[in-house]
């Protein structure tokens, strides 16, 4: 099987593990939202810093990237649905439809953003920031949409908690 299919035919699974996922009601661990968006930033610096942007076009486009990135996750993190059961105080989410077409838009828009730098020569570094761009765009989405979860589980708590 040639290498392309492989990669097309991963991506078609994860996007079924993905829809199956999210029509399913989970445990929401609001103390623990954290974790991920620390680890996410860590790693996203890291990476940047390996070959950081050396003027200021490529500034602006990562700086676009992780901003619309941030857009999507505050709106991916509105659509998922969060309710706390009063009586065992467990909060849980699920995701919405919405939700999820935001994500695979952002992964098809990726992959596009991919395919086009694969294809230009790089110039100045541009090629590499659009990429790179993309990438924090995915990350900031994540980061976000878990900000916007432990605001509103947090919220939610303060409401149940006795006066």
């Amino acid at each position: 099987m040639p290498q392309n299919y492989v990669v097309y035919l991963a991506m078609a699974v994860a996007i079924i593990f993905m829809i199956r996922r999210n029509l399913t009601s989970r445990r929401i661990r609001a103390g623990s939202l954290w974790v991920m968006p620390v680890l996410l930033i860590a790693i996203a610096v890291l990476t940047i810093s390996q070959n950081p942007p050396r003027n200021p076009a490529g500034i602006a486009i990562l700086a676009v990237g992780a901003l619309a990135g941030a857009a999507a996750g505050w709106y991916r993190g509105k659509f998922i649905h969060i309710s706390l059961d009063a009586e065992t105080g467990v909060l849980t989410g699920k995701g919405s439809a919405v939700g999820l077409m935001l994500i695979l838009a952002l992964l098809v828009a990726r992959y596009a953003v991919r395919t086009w730098a694969a294809s230009h020569p790089d110039q100045g570094g541009i090629a590499v920031a659009i990429a790179d761009a993309a990438f924090l765009a995915g990350f900031a989405t994540l980061i976000v949409s878990r900000l916007e979860m432990w605001l509103r589980c947090r919220k939610l708590m303060a409401a149940k908690a006795p006066a």
